[in-house]
């Protein structure tokens, strides 16, 4: 869980949301070795189709309700499919 390339991090954001997926049990389920799947397919679904919640994270720098509530639902809905 967020093994980053050295002198890439990733960006806070999506930090985020996966560290959400880990510690809200979203990652039980998934086979330890399908997680860096899970991770490297759920960012690019969150920026393609849910990026203004991206955004809303990184420009609060907090997990207001609404952004917890949402991001629940996406997770959930992602997992669910993965």
């Amino acid at each position: 869980l967020l093994k980053q390339p050295q002198y890439k991090p990733l960006p806070v954001e999506h930090q985020v949301a996966i560290v959400f997926a880990g510690v809200n049990g979203f990652l039980d389920k998934i086979p330890v070795n399908r997680v860096g799947e899970y991770e490297r397919t759920f960012i690019p679904h969150l920026v393609a189709d849910h990026s203004a919640l991206l955004d809303e994270i990184r420009v609060s720098g907090d997990l207001s309700t609404e952004s917890f509530a949402k991001l629940k639902d996406v997770t959930t809905e992602f997992t669910k499919n993965f």
